[in-house]
């Protein structure tokens, strides 16, 4: 289905995500994956070895930057819906400056002056950050910069996929260093018994979603 088809409203939605991400619609327009394309499992992977879907790696400089591309705003949890997110307290038993200083700018030292059950604090402000109301966790902000940005994320996108059994859709398949990725379609179609494999953080971004 060709975007010209599509209402304003959902090719404004792609191109606007696909902008965030060094992209056009023109880019997104024809490239269509399904039965036809592929023999196998699609699989949208950070190892090119295994990625078969034309998947790239996108450079991420901030937790802002990573919200923006593929995060939800913070304008949809004002209603107090966002009740199934466990949003960590701001007590640390890590001088988080302190440590910032003494490792200046070495992530990996970083990581190794700050307390493990902090780590999984940071760990899970991220987290909430970019899939919450990041005011509740603004505190964590710039520890999380410094501890794991720079970074990547792994965006794969198409006009149009179709998921059948033979033919199911793996993303994040041997990727543990990327921060998350962007799945960006204008339609997904999804036929019985058709399953999509999300290994790690996701948005996952469609105008149209078929399951038959």
């Amino acid at each position: 289905m060709a975007f010209q088809s599509y209402s304003e409203a959902h090719r404004d939605m792609v191109a606007r995500t696909a902008e965030a991400v060094g992209l056009r619609l023109d880019d997104l327009d024809g490239v269509s994956f399904g039965p036809k394309s592929h023999k196998g499992p699609m699989k949208a992977s950070a190892d090119p070895n295994l990625d078969n879907l034309n998947s790239k790696l996108i450079n991420v400089n901030s937790i802002e930057e990573l919200k923006r591309i593929g995060g939800i705003p913070d304008s949809q949890f004002k209603e107090g819906n966002d009740r199934h997110l466990d949003y960590p307290d701001a007590v640390l038993t890590t001088d988080i400056m302190t440590a910032i200083e003494r490792a200046k700018a070495d992530d990996c030292a970083l990581e190794s002056f700050i307390a493990p059950q902090d780590l999984r604090k940071i760990d899970a402000a991220m987290l909430t950050f970019v899939n919450g109301d990041s005011e509740k966790v603004k505190g964590y902000e710039q520890v999380i910069n410094a501890l794991k940005f720079p970074g990547q994320i792994l965006v794969t996108a198409g006009e149009d996929i179709t998921v059948t059994p033979s033919n199911p859709l793996i993303i994040g398949e041997n990727s543990p260093y990327v921060h998350g990725g962007l799945a960006l379609f204008g339609t997904v179609t999804v036929e019985p018994g058709g399953q999509i494999q999300i290994l790690i953080p996701v948005t996952f971004q469609a105008s149209q979603l078929i399951l038959k």
